[in-house]
């Protein structure tokens, strides 16, 4: 006989819920209300069932489109590593741990592929292998650093190089975006100030200086003179500007475009030595990491080339790689480009060839150029802020000399 729920009051006043039998839907309905309930909601079992499925259904399919279009950030995978190696440092085991890990983490996404991976090593496979699925996550380097942590037993500490190394990477790149926040701040502030003057102070003021008649000055002229024509253009300005930005986006989308924007904005006043140490730091830093872990040269220098962005530095080290291969040190490819590499990076390595020890040469170079970037940075912040204050406050005063100058002139009529 099928069951049916019911939602309802009972004759005491209260609400009730349960199941009742019944031939037919009628007949349940019948019952509840000989037995004085007065009833809110009466369905069959089954389609309760259906229904609870449906919400359990939408609610995992809601969890997969967080999952899709949540981000993964850098600071999180370095702590999951951190926390990671902590843990098995103390001797839980890496399925225990990474169960751990998946519970704990809020992030949908990373939820999900911490699962993926658990359940790659619960069939078998090492946590390299099971990492390697998700290569925007564990780039090629970590997977590459934790395959030679478990070949030599030292899992735990090839996390924390791993995470330490992710972590000077945030660092590295915090530190140029950082210094040009303050100057684009200061930049947009005094855009907007003069948006403001031109767009809404000279208009309303300029039908008061003409009214008052006499002969204005040049620069009173120029400045309603630019402040009509930007009022009157505003809409065709607004295109040209958002014109020009998704030309320079699309641009940056074209491989062939991309490849020559990368190779010459390294030399860019100002800010191009800004990108090249920092394409060198990254490299130096890279390669010495892997080499010293036992990572081949040639797998060393793929998993290099796959952490850098800038693409003309990408076909270099594909030259370079290539070299290497046919029996080539290093040095001398590195030598030959130098485009992106001074001589002494690779005057640096030949050292470290010679004498065994090329990640530390590497070390050093890394090092050598990061006080060059952050002496290059702090120049620049202190080059570009005063540069900033003089022209905008050179233009802010040619508006208050003819808005005065205009008002000076009127009133002499």
């Amino acid at each position: 006989m099928p069951q049916y729920v019911y939602e309802a009051m009972d004759p005491a006043g209260k609400a009730a819920r349960g199941t009742i039998t019944g031939n037919s839907l009628s007949e349940a309905g019948g019952e509840l209300r000989r037995k004085g309930f007065i009833i809110t909601n009466l369905r069959e079992q089954e389609a309760e069932k259906v229904r609870e499925e449906k919400a359990r259904s939408f609610s995992l399919n809601l969890d997969d489109i967080l999952a899709k279009v949540t981000r993964v950030k850098q600071d999180e995978v370095i702590l999951f590593l951190n926390q990671l190696a902590a843990m098995i440092t103390a001797g839980v085991s890496i399925v225990n741990a990474l169960s751990i890990l998946e519970k704990q983490s809020t992030n949908k996404r990373f939820k999900k592929i911490l699962s993926a991976v658990r359940q790659d090593v619960e069939a078998g496979n090492s946590l390299s292998e099971a990492m390697v699925q998700f290569p925007k996550i564990f780039p090629q380097m970590i997977t590459s650093l934790l395959r030679t942590g478990e070949t030599s037993g030292l899992l735990d500490k090839a996390m924390v190089q791993v995470a330490h190394y992710m972590e000077e990477r945030q660092v590295l790149k915090r530190q140029i975006t950082s210094s040009a926040i303050y100057p684009a701040i200061v930049l947009l502030a005094s855009l907007g100030v003069l948006y403001f003057m031109v767009s809404f102070v000279i208009p309303n003021m300029a039908p008061f200086l003409e009214m008052m008649g006499g002969d204005l000055p040049w620069n009173t002229k120029l400045l309603i003179y630019i402040s009509d024509n930007i009022s009157a253009n505003l809409d065709k300005v607004g295109m040209v500007v958002g014109g020009l930005v998704a030309v320079v986006l699309m641009a940056y989308k074209i491989p062939q475009t991309r490849l020559l924007i990368d190779r010459y904005k390294i030399k860019i006043p100002l800010v191009g030595s800004i990108f090249q140490y920092g394409l060198i730091v990254s490299f130096a830093k890279t390669f010495s990491i892997l080499i010293s872990s036992g990572v081949s040269i040639v797998e060393a220098l793929k998993c290099t080339r796959d952490t850098i962005s800038n693409k003309a530095l990408v076909g270099d080290l594909d030259k370079i790689i290539e070299k290497v291969l046919y029996g080539e040190n290093i040095s001398d490819p590195l030598l030959a480009s130098r485009s992106f590499f001074p001589p002494m990076v690779g005057n640096m390595v030949k050292v470290g060839e010679e004498t065994g020890f090329v990640d530390t040469s590497l070390l050093t170079v890394s090092g050598i150029y990061e006080k060059m970037l952050q002496l290059k940075i702090q120049r620049m912040t202190s080059l570009i802020e005063p540069i900033l204050l003089i022209v905008m406050g050179g233009m802010v005063g040619f508006i208050a000399a003819a808005l005065i100058g205009g008002i000076i002139s009127s009133y002499k009529v």
